[in-house]
């Protein structure tokens, strides 16, 4: 049995059975954790069988949260290719470590000083899906990495598949320190998990589901 065979199996069943209700949430903002956790309630109370979870290019908040999470430096969380300036970037990044860092223990303190609302919401989401036991596929932005690290606090993280490996190597270790393998590695940040959902969809068939 192949890993993606046993991804499918983990969180569709054996064999898997290929989810016919499919909901996209790109999350770009949101109104905090509770907000979130009630649109998951209202996902899955509507009849989804699975949920497509992406989000935006990350922003210092959410890098700040990498980095805090997996204990590493802001240096290790900045794209060194980033457009908007690297230096000013990893500067916004270790200010806000410093400052959330007493935070840590408190997972909805420190989302209220970070103030990522696409962190927020994506944190509560994936939380209150796994809570609810419905499948999150993810894609392969660093924000959706961060929130899954915040969330695994609480809530099992059986329920999440990751769509694509993240082109940021501390979003991928993000993943991996979670126990969790993207299915695809195709060096995308944006519109993975469209491509990731393509291969949910045909797997339970491949396999004779």
């Amino acid at each position: 049995m192949n890993r993606l065979t046993t991804d499918l199996c983990r969180v569709f069943g054996d064999p898997p059975v290929a989810p016919r209700a499919v909901v996209r949430v790109e999350v770009g903002s949101g109104q905090g954790l509770d907000a979130a956790r009630e649109e998951a309630d209202r996902l899955v109370d509507a009849g989804a069988e699975l949920v497509v979870l992406d989000a935006p290019g990350a922003g210092p908040g959410a890098l700040a949260a990498l980095a805090l999470t997996l204990d590493v430096e802001p240096v290790a969380v900045v794209d060194p290719e980033d457009p908007d300036g690297w230096r000013e970037r990893v500067l916004a990044v270790r200010a806000l470590c410093r400052a959330a860092r007493p935070l840590l223990g408190d997972r909805e303190a420190l989302l209220a000083h970070l103030d990522d609302a696409a962190l927020t919401r994506a944190t509560g989401l994936l939380a209150q899906l796994a809570d609810r036991r419905t499948p999150v596929l993810c894609g392969g932005g660093t924000t959706t990495a961060a929130a899954a690290l915040l969330a695994a606090r609480t809530s099992p993280t059986s329920w999440w598949l990751a769509g694509s490996a993240p082109v940021l190597p501390a979003a991928a270790k993000a993943w991996r320190s979670l126990g969790i393998e993207p299915l695809l590695d195709l060096g995308l940040a944006e519109g993975s998990a469209d491509v990731a959902v393509a291969v949910v969809r045909a797997g339970p068939d491949q396999l004779g589901a």
